[in-house]
């Protein structure tokens, strides 16, 4: 059986998508934001569940790179508790 995997923006380790969170491109806010059940539309990008990564990724600004825009009010901590 097929698992997707993804790459953590943060930590570039493989896995399965269900063990990552989705980061999602929100066009019409024109910011990143989490997406908890995976299912938004849109470009994507993956972080692991761990605060280490979270942490790296708002240091380095690193969704904002990725997706090319901002992100959310209070977006690194609603992946923390996503967690």
């Amino acid at each position: 059986m097929y698992v997707p995997e993804r790459m953590c923006i943060a930590c570039r380790t493989r896995r399965p998508a269900h063990e990552l969170l989705r980061i999602a491109a929100d066009k019409e806010a024109n910011a990143a934001v989490p997406d908890a059940d995976g299912k938004m539309q849109g470009r994507g990008a993956y972080i692991c569940r761990d605060i280490k990564c979270i942490r790296q990724a708002e240091k380095k600004r690193i969704p904002e790179k990725h997706l090319k825009l901002a992100v959310c009010d209070g977006f690194y901590r609603q992946l923390e508790d996503m967690i």
